[in-house]
């Protein structure tokens, strides 16, 4: 423990030792990482399990005229688009809150929004599709 003394000798420690030290032990990227991994798991469970329908769906959409197709694939699209926009999102605040480069903080935020692009274009092409 780092112990530090003021002019009148007084004991001062250092704010990592006030706080007990957590920062000390990686606690924040022991938690991302099983965060991350609870995810994945989920993410692996969905997939194998929803594979066959999804593989049915595509199957079939792909046997149909462009419209159809657009229709049958977009909900799929906007899932994977949300989930691009919520890991961009929390990797950019994650890399502003650990106090690392801002420039990565700002790739990741530009990444956000090119992904949240993506979506109204894919909304507005459903939209579009489905009032003709």
């Amino acid at each position: 423990m780092a112990t530090h003394y003021d002019d009148t000798h007084h004991i001062v420690i250092s704010d990592e030792d006030a706080r007990g030290g957590t920062t000390g032990h990686h606690v924040r990227y022991v938690l991302g990482l099983g965060l991350t991994g609870i995810i994945a798991a989920f993410a692996a469970v969905a997939i194998y399990f929803g594979y066959d329908r999804l593989h049915s769906n595509v199957s079939a959409a792909l046997a149909q005229n462009p419209s159809d197709v657009l229709q049958t694939i977009a909900p799929y699209a906007g899932i994977v688009l949300v989930g691009a926009i919520a890991v961009g999102l929390l990797l950019g605040i994650w890399n502003m809150i650990s106090g690392r480069s801002e420039n990565d903080s700002q790739s990741f935020m530009r990444f956000r929004v090119v992904a949240q692009f993506a979506l109204i274009c894919v909304i507005m092409a459903l939209m579009y599709v489905s009032a003709a």
